[in-house]
């Protein structure tokens, strides 16, 4: 694998031309759908453009005190930029800060450089401030912004930056990435290849944190138990879920997520898509309730899934926007 990343080969190409000397832009956007590879792809280029050990043009070595600063996040000439624990987005003041950042000279390599993950989360102002940036960079600088789509962004924002997208990578091809290099079990390999749909960085996770696979496992089967239920027994799980400690708005969210995920395998299943189930453990309901429903039924689901996800982001009351997603789940069985 080359950069000893899995697939995104043209990315790849691409970022080892503008190592080169005269290449390199000022702002890059990395777009691609959460868990890709999209501050992995990013990290590697930094390491790329300053690795002090390099078997060759554009390559790093990963292991030395500049490679390993990088990985670490420490290293004098590069900042990343994030969202602050307990805020939701990225404020103009941040930015601000950034800007005075990379302004200044950079200490050891050719470039001060800003990575800015999940900029799709940056307010208006934000994102305005930063037009400054991209507009007139100082001559020595480098931002990275990555994103879940370009068309997240502003137009005026995008449209500063060298867009690079980024795509999952084939089923069967992460399955043997996750057996052949992080050493799993062929079952568990396949398992988390469907449920991360080629996204290699979110079947990492799930693969170094078994209970949040434990917790999506548990999603599924009180969406499975749901569908048999009528309205007074789901308002009893609303109940039952409030009294269980943690965020509300936060374990909504990751349960409306999840069912999403086996909504879209009914509607592939109903409409025989070539396209790889999520689900595989499901198959038996998800077929079931593909056969019981039609396109028109599937789809409204599926938007009342989406819309509910969007209420909790525009801070609604979680319990009314999950109360009002489970009064339009259809009974089955």
């Amino acid at each position: 694998m080359d950069w000893n990343i899995l697939g995104h080969e043209s990315a790849i190409r691409y970022f080892k031309n503008q190592t080169k000397a005269g290449n390199t832009r000022h702002a890059y956007l990395i777009v691609g759908p959460d868990g890709v590879g999209r501050r992995t792809l990013a990290l590697a280029f930094a390491k790329a453009l300053n690795c002090t050990q390099a078997p060759q043009e554009g390559d790093f070595c990963d292991a030395c005190l500049t490679c390993r600063q990088i990985n670490e996040q420490r290293y004098p000439d590069l900042s990343v930029l994030e969202v602050e624990e307990g805020s939701k987005d990225l404020k103009i003041d941040q930015v601000r800060e950034m800007q005075q950042t990379l302004a200044l000279s950079p200490y050891q390599s050719r470039f001060r450089m800003v990575l800015i993950p999940d900029f799709q989360r940056a307010t208006i102002g934000a994102s305005n401030a930063l037009l400054k940036s991209l507009e007139e960079p100082p001559s020595k600088a480098l931002l990275i912004l990555t994103a879940d789509a370009k068309e997240s962004l502003l137009e005026t924002i995008a449209s500063r930056c060298e867009v690079i997208r980024l795509r999952p990578s084939p089923i069967e091809k992460l399955e043997s990435f996750l057996i052949e290099n992080r050493g799993l079990e062929p079952k568990l390999a396949k398992k988390l290849a469907h449920l991360a749909a080629g996204r290699v960085g979110t079947a990492i996770s799930y693969s170094l944190n078994p209970q949040s696979l434990d917790d999506y496992t548990e999603a599924l089967e009180d969406l499975n138990h749901l569908l048999k239920c009528r309205l007074r027994h789901r308002l009893q799980y609303i109940e039952k879920n409030q009294a269980k400690k943690g965020n509300q708005r936060e374990k909504f969210a990751f349960l409306i997520a999840t069912w999403l995920s086996f909504w879209r395998d009914v509607m592939i299943r109903h409409e025989n898509a070539d396209i790889p189930l999520v689900n595989l453990e499901q198959v038996d309901l998800i077929e079931e309730t593909a056969n019981l429903m039609n396109s028109g039924q599937i789809e409204k689901i599926l938007k009342v899934h989406e819309t509910s996800l969007g209420q909790l982001d525009a801070n609604l009351n979680p319990r009314l926007v999950i109360e009002n997603l489970l009064l339009q789940l259809p009974v089955i069985g």
